[in-house]
């Protein structure tokens, strides 16, 4: 606190007040947010497989115009789901289970509505395609 004169004689007081940064950690900025929020489940689609990654992604997926690091957290996400396409759990991630494990229960609370929560379970014809394209030589 300081004083300070006033100009009628008496004293001014100021206080200074020094409130705590709160950081929040996101795994999306808010652009890739609203991009995300938009997409519609269309259970018409076919998947594709990533040969490099080995998972399978829907075009409704993933929107036009997300940013690097938000498509990095949804090959992430891709990667998380295809453990449970392989019918494995988050300890069995070959790499980062734990990593994983975070991103899927983050994302679970920031895009709940994220058309690819809602392909845990692949259809018979999707899973005949997924085991088909796993058991293709990886050209990479």
């Amino acid at each position: 606190m300081s004083e300070q004169d006033n100009i009628d004689g008496g004293i001014k007081l100021e206080l200074e007040i020094t409130l705590p940064v709160v950081v929040v950690n996101t795994l999306f900025i808010s652009r890739d947010l609203k991009l995300i929020e938009e997409l519609v489940l269309d259970p018409k689609l076919e998947p594709r497989f990533n040969a490099l990654s080995t998972y399978l992604v829907w075009m409704d997926e993933l929107p036009s115009g997300i940013s690097a690091d938000g498509s990095d957290v949804l090959s992430s996400l891709w990667s998380a789901r295809s453990l449970f396409h392989r019918g494995i759990s988050f300890a069995d991630h070959p790499i980062n289970p734990e990593f994983s494990r975070r991103v899927w229960e983050q994302a679970l609370k920031e895009i709940p509505g994220w058309p690819g929560f809602q392909r845990l379970k692949l259809s018979e014809k999707d899973k005949s395609y997924f085991e088909e394209m796993i058991g293709k030589e990886n050209p990479f």
